[in-house]
């Protein structure tokens, strides 16, 4: 928000949700040990005492939706939802809030409620002496408490040009959307070869350094944070985090919009040795594509111990940050998962082998010329066709000859002055490649319409069985412009 904050004259309401136990107590669900209280609540920073909750570079305050048909309050069999009133200080977003005091006001009970979750809910309608109303009547009881912030606080909505828009056209807003629908509640989880922390809270994605990475670091920290607004993907280099032992890589776990980097580091940068996993805390991030990245974090109370067998095995290897040490890193794709190193080895075989004519003459000519001077005996089989062989190849558009005349074989530019071409195959260089090394069945690529012919299928066959002695060693998988 700009300054000067607003006031207003009323509490204002919001709409939240809480694990509720089978006694009717409320319990927040990222910070379990701090239940909420039956009356006034005032917010305590579980990571820091100095802070007087909400504070803008943090993620204390109580937290509330202003809209009560927002989906994250999903009326599922543990959790209850309800309507709160907050008052004095509060850090506002256009979906909800942190709050420094609320109380609750109201709860719902669903209709699909089974018989335990109606059991909790009028436990906890009891236990916090509030009513328990229908979903659809939430607002309205919510509303005898309190009024919702204005619409206008935060300006109008983005406005898009009549057709389609271009980038020049686009008015941005505030703050980059998120779909409410990607989160539930608040949960942690670690993005174990990151070695980062993951923390969803009400809209946005907080990431830091593990603790385990964060002792290995020593004094001297210098770190490259990236600026508020900047564009991320899933697997990018997000910071930098420089020390005398060496460079670490932040890799962005999730896709989307830096949202706020912590202001405290670039003041005093040891606060992520220190406190990594509190008030050391790097990135708020607002994700783009969640539910797809959030599939690469590790959720839950698991989380931690697949976390350490992880560290174990790699500090067996020699090295247990390895992965996100720089000087250790070399240049490749960004894999997180088994379909991302599927992706890479699809986009190595359906890649074109050759760039141009040229490679073709130089890698698969050169090879094939030096595989005949090399073997005499591999000539005199060869030249027993005693034709001239014309390769005609696509993906690139190039060609081979073969001048299998007079007992000898050998590779020549063009067609010898004074001769024709006997046989002319057709087929990609890819294929003439494996022909070479031998991974082609050149009688089935035949039959298929992979390898073309101008002669009959007999005669091709005849000599495609003498050609196939013309073998080269294999070479890296990957087309060497491409390395």
């Amino acid at each position: 928000m700009t300054s000067p904050a607003p006031d207003f004259l009323q509490a204002v309401v919001g709409y939240r949700a809480w694990h509720v136990e089978p006694d009717g107590r409320l319990r927040p669900w990222t910070f379990t040990a701090l239940p909420w209280e039956r009356g006034a609540n005032e917010a305590v920073c579980a990571r820091d005492v100095r802070h007087q909750p909400p504070v803008a570079d943090c993620m204390c305050g109580l937290y509330a939706l202003t809209d009560p048909g927002d989906r994250r309050l999903d009326f599922r069999a543990d959790q209850a939802v309800g309507a709160i009133a907050a008052w004095g200080d509060m850090e506002v977003h256009r979906t909800g809030f942190r709050a420094q005091h609320a109380c609750i006001t109201a709860l719902a009970l669903p209709d699909r409620a089974d018989h335990d979750q109606r059991v909790a809910l009028e436990r906890a309608a009891e236990r916090y002496g509030v009513p328990l109303v229908a979903p659809e009547r939430l607002s309205a009881e919510a509303l005898r408490h309190g009024a919702p912030l204005p619409d206008d606080l935060w300006g109008p909505e983005p406005v898009w040009p009549a057709g389609r828009p271009r980038e020049s056209d686009r008015v941005a807003p505030a703050a980059p959307a998120v779909d409410p629908a990607a989160f539930g509640t608040g949960s942690r989880g670690i993005a174990l070869d990151a070695h980062l922390w993951v923390e969803t809270a009400l809209g946005a994605v907080v990431v830091g350094l593990t603790a385990a990475l964060a002792r290995d670091l020593g004094d001297g920290l210098r770190l490259t944070l990236p600026e508020p607004g900047a564009a991320l993907e899933a697997g990018d280099r997000a910071a930098t985090v420089a020390t005398a032992g060496g460079t670490f890589g932040v890799w962005a776990p999730v896709g989307g919009s830096v949202l706020a980097v912590n202001p405290k580091l670039i003041d005093d940068p040891g606060l992520l040795a220190r406190d990594p996993e509190g008030a050391g805390w790097l990135l708020r991030l607002a994700p783009r594509e969640w539910e797809r990245d959030a599939a690469a974090v590790t959720w839950g109370a698991a989380a931690s111990r697949h976390y350490a067998a992880v560290v174990a095995r790699d500090a067996e290897r020699g090295d247990a940050f390895a992965d996100v040490r720089l000087e250790r890193l070399h240049a490749m794709p960004p894999v997180r998962s088994a379909g991302d190193v599927l992706a890479v080895l699809r986009a190595e075989r359906d890649a074109v082998r050759f760039a141009d004519a040229d490679a073709v003459h130089v890698e698969l000519g050169g090879r094939v010329r030096d595989a005949l001077a090399a073997d005499p005996a591999m000539r005199a089989h060869v030249g027993r066709l005693d034709q001239v062989v014309r390769f005609a190849l696509s993906e690139p558009d190039a060609a081979l000859v073969l001048d299998l005349r007079g007992g000898d074989a050998r590779v020549v530019d063009g067609v010898p002055p004074g001769a024709e071409v006997d046989l002319e195959l057709s087929c990609t260089g890819d294929d003439a490649y494996r022909l070479f090394i031998g991974k082609l069945d050149a009688s089935a690529a035949l039959r298929c319409g992979e390898l073309g012919s101008s002669a009959g299928i007999g005669p091709t066959l005849r000599a495609l069985a003498l050609l196939k002695y013309v073998r080269v060693d294999a070479w890296d998988a990957a087309p060497t412009w491409a390395r």
